[in-house]
């Protein structure tokens, strides 16, 4: 990434994705990768009056170590220290950003049991976060960096140099960072762009929604009364009434399904990674809201672990809608990366629903939120259903089916 593009990317994580304001604090979580870019973001958030930026920083090279080298037991102790840690800034007036790459083999030689263990820690600390974002008092934005590793698993064809800036020029586009234009104002197009149909979405008030696919995907489901579809350019702490664009890049458009009425198969369009192993090929089957069964053929452990961890994970808390003409799509491959990967594809998501997706929701109650259909859950893991011929349909509450999808693209 050079001085240029390095210092747009920055700027807009900054100014659209937190939409940092004078006075307040970051906290940026991020790794060594891209520590080039986390000086550059904390400068530059400094100069536009940020009280503090605190920085936590996490390398790959020794988590990966510490997965090789201690036991199940230790893996899966969750620090209070990291807890507290975050909870002590997010209850201030903090805007919370976290920057990392992939590392899609790095943890080819570590036993899978490990890996869960791990997981299951790091997803416990996460879940400090989870809270504020829930409850609609913070802003906060995810980004990608390019690695190496990363580079030469997706292009390896090519030479190291050559890949990683491959990789780069990718990211940054899907970013909407180039050399010329202002990364801010393309960022205000596309969210106007999204804001169109999510808004059409909302006015139709669907029922419920029939998915299918030619892999196989048949599965319908009721969305939650009062549910809200949004997209990036809905987001919005409910609490300190501020925009912001939570992940980037994003080209979803999701909303609630109430996790009660979900039926039927979906099967994945792409492979996940799932606490550090590649879970390909799988399919969940649902019953009256619940995964009664999943399927792959690798890893499937990993897929098991965290849809079978509790009844809540079982249950459906997202689905997303996104076209085939996503530029991440039209970039024509697997990133292995969740972030960028569920905006190529419609996706769903089993674990918990954001209560921002419903009217009112942000100031419901655990009790209320799963009254209305809302599944709160420990986690949240996406998984993609979209292709080229996905067709989604809806059923207005007066009976009405409209087309939403056909062929992998909007037509409403």
């Amino acid at each position: 990434m050079n001085n240029v593009r390095r210092e747009k990317y920055a700027r807009v994580l900054l100014e659209v994705g937190v939409n940092l304001q004078k006075g307040q604090i970051l906290l940026l979580q991020t790794s060594t990768e891209a520590l080039e870019l986390a000086r550059e973001i904390t400068k530059q958030a400094f100069q536009m009056g940020a009280k503090d930026v605190i920085v936590h920083i996490d390398d790959p090279q020794i988590e990966h170590l510490r997965a090789l080298y201690c036991d199940v037991e230790t893996l899966r102790e969750v620090p209070e220290w990291k807890k507290e840690s975050l909870d002590y800034y997010l209850r201030q007036d903090c805007v919370q950003m976290g920057v990392r790459a992939s590392h899609p083999t790095l943890n080819n030689d570590v036993p899978t049991e490990k890996l869960l263990a791990q997981n299951y820690s790091n997803n416990e600390v996460r879940n400090v976060v989870r809270k504020h974002i829930h409850a609609g008092t913070l802003k906060w934005t995810g980004t990608v960096h390019p690695s190496l590793d990363w580079a030469k698993a997706l292009y390896p064809e090519l030479s190291d140099e050559d890949a990683y800036l491959k990789l780069d020029d990718e990211l940054c586009a899907m970013m909407r960072v180039d050399d010329e234009s202002d990364p801010v104002e393309n960022w205000k197009e596309h969210c106007a762009n999204m804001a169109k149909v999510s808004s059409k979405l909302n006015e139709y008030n669907f029922k419920s929604l029939h998915i299918t696919s030619e892999l196989g995907t048949d599965i319908t489901m009721d969305l939650v009364k009062d549910h809200i579809w949004t997209s990036a350019a809905d987001m919005g702490s409910s609490k300190v009434n501020e925009p912001y664009v939570a992940n980037m890049p994003t080209e979803e458009i999701f909303t609630d399904p109430d996790y009660r009425s979900v039926n039927g198969i979906a099967y994945a369009s792409f492979p996940l990674m799932m606490s550090g192993k590649l879970v390909t090929d799988f399919s969940i089957t649902f019953k009256d809201g619940m995964a009664v069964d999943c399927n792959a053929s690798n890893n499937v452990e990993c897929l098991r672990d965290a849809l079978f961890r509790e009844d809540s994970t079982r249950r459906l808390g997202e689905v997303a809608l996104v076209s085939k003409k996503s530029p991440i799509k039209q970039m024509g491959h697997v990133f292995y990366n969740g972030l960028i990967d569920e905006n190529a594809a419609c996706h769903l998501a089993f674990g918990t629903s954001f209560p921002s997706n419903i009217k009112g929701g942000a100031s419901m109650s655990k009790e209320e939120l799963l009254a209305h259909g809302v599944n709160v859950a420990p986690s949240h893991h996406d998984f993609m259903v979209g292709t080229l011929e996905t067709k989604i349909v809806g059923t207005t509450y007066d009976g009405e089916e409209i087309v939403i999808m056909e062929h992998g693209d909007f037509v409403i």
